[in-house]
């Protein structure tokens, strides 16, 4: 992704002015003062859910409304009661018409609001947010926390696929000054084997290490070959499960964005209960951002992982 011109605002009342207030903060480095805004409700539950939504585009100081994909001017300063006439109902979850938005106008980049966190367990509920990322083929940005200015502290997790490298660049452009930090885990199940083996300690150290030496061999590589583009920063590799490595990275830096690939989230894995990005997700640490499904400029290479 080389630019990002066109931002997709999807608002609802749960968190009022937190995706309004993040978009104004990235406007500046992005260049762009022109957003569509959806304003979502559910209008009807059961087997046939129904969304209400209003479609409006903000340029600057002008408002226009897109009733059943025809525009329509409202001038500078709309009537209370001609914003009314802009909602439509349309068959479906919110999720759907976020995504549905987002592809007729080919945003770059759709805002919402984190859900926070959940009362179930991951196995026993669907996830609002984890439908609409799967649904959105631009970039998603999830705004967990309310934005104050902005981010300072950026934490890119890569697994060295296109995914991430789409993800890191997206994230390079909203965030240009920030610091970075790219992250990776990667996992050892033959060490519990050797334990049981009475391998001695000193064998298993030595596999250890080799497997972290390689481990940061690929992640430099990666960074060097596919993200010249983007901030230099802390390079960090753990051993262990993604989602504890990633999460114990966020704490530490004290990180405002956390960047995924959409590689970690496809329509198979809806129902696992070890699906990397909806623990992070939901667990809602800071704001998240995941990358296209479309890389754009992006190389076909990828690196053993």
């Amino acid at each position: 992704m080389r630019s990002i011109d066109r931002i997709l605002l999807a608002i609802h009342g749960t968190h009022p002015g937190r995706v309004e207030t993040r978009a104004a903060l990235l406007a500046p480095a992005l260049g762009i003062d022109a957003f569509d805004v959806l304003a979502l409700h559910w209008a009807g539950t059961g087997v046939r859910p129904a969304t209400a939504y209003s479609h409006v585009q903000v340029d600057g100081g002008r408002l226009r409304a897109l009733v059943e994909g025809e525009p329509r001017e409202l001038g500078a300063f709309a009537a209370p009661g001609e914003l009314d006439k802009v909602w439509t109902v349309r068959r479906g979850r919110p999720a759907d018409v976020i995504a549905g938005t987002a592809d007729s106008i080919g945003a770059d980049l759709t805002l919402m609001a984190g859900s926070g966190r959940p009362h179930l367990p991951l196995w026993a509920r669907p996830s609002r947010d984890a439908d609409v990322v799967r649904l959105c083929r631009g970039a998603m940005l999830l705004v967990h926390g309310e934005p104050r200015h902005e981010y300072r502290s950026v934490v890119v997790a890569t697994d060295f696929s296109r995914a991430s490298l789409a993800a890191a660049r997206t994230a390079a452009l909203l965030a240009p000054d920030a610091r970075f930090v790219f992250v990776h885990a990667f996992q050892q199940p033959e060490t519990a084997m050797m334990h049981d083996l009475e391998l001695p300690p000193r064998v298993i150290r030595s596999y250890r290490e080799q497997g972290w030496e390689a481990a940061r061999r690929k992640l430099d590589e990666f960074v060097a070959l596919f993200l010249r583009d983007v901030p230099p920063g802390r390079r960090e590799v753990h051993a262990g499960r993604a989602v504890d490595v990633i999460r114990d990275c966020v704490r530490r830096q004290q990180a405002d964005l956390l960047v995924l690939g959409r590689g970690a989230c496809h329509p198979g894995a809806r129902l696992s209960s070890s699906k990397v990005m909806q623990k992070l997700m939901d667990e809602g640490a800071c704001d998240l951002l995941v990358g296209p499904d479309r890389p754009g400029d992006g190389s076909d290479r990828r690196l053993a992982a």
